[in-house]
């Protein structure tokens, strides 16, 4: 099968091994070719980009000096209690804010979250998240007096700050596989016009 679509994901260190797990999860689908690139390789490679190359952005603007630049450009940034993503042409940003008062909230929004990689979905976006994205710990949506205590107890406030923007990033790039991938890169749904 020839490859149609090339999926380069453009990350730091601290989600490396989420966009390696996502690359490869972005080549098992026919038709489709990921590759994680660090920040450097993007920016010494960014000129060889065109055509069929799509981007996606993983970090927010403190973690990926290249997500600053195209934040002016994507107009339509979603924001599901810090998590946050949107995507214009062929580049994508996904990334969390990391603020400790969004972790209500954000309990919400990971269940739904939760809930696709859980149900995978008909499109291929949500069978890519499903398969790739893995939440930290998942159990502390059940228990939330386990969550308070481990935030005010064991991390420092800087740390709960990371570890948030972490599990934001995980959620926002959920959203944005499972609801946007598919248009993104121009699969037709099931009965759509050409």
């Amino acid at each position: 099968m020839q490859v149609n679509n090339h999926i380069i994901i453009v990350a730091p260190k601290q989600y490396k091994d989420l966009a390696r797990r996502l690359s490869h999860e972005i080549s098992k689908k026919p038709g489709f070719n990921g590759a994680f690139w660090t920040i450097n390789k993007y920016e010494e490679n960014e000129f060889q980009l065109g055509g069929n190359r799509y981007v996606i952005l993983i970090g927010n603007p403190d973690e990926n000096r290249i997500t600053e630049g195209f934040l002016p450009l994507i107009k339509a940034i979603q924001n599901q209690a810090g998590a946050c993503y949107g995507f214009d042409g062929s580049k994508a940003v996904v990334f969390g804010e990391g603020k400790l008062e969004q972790g209500k909230d954000f309990k919400e929004v990971l269940k739904k979250s939760a809930a696709i990689t859980a149900g995978a979905g008909s499109s291929v976006g949500a069978a890519i998240a499903a398969s790739s994205i893995i939440f930290w710990p998942i159990w502390w949506i059940i228990n939330p007096l386990y969550l308070g205590y481990v935030l005010v107890t064991f991390f420092q406030r800087k740390a709960r700050e990371s570890k948030l923007r972490a599990e934001q990033t995980k959620a926002a790039l959920t959203f944005f596989l499972a609801d946007h991938f598919d248009a993104w890169v121009g699969i037709k749904k099931q009965g759509q016009a050409e």
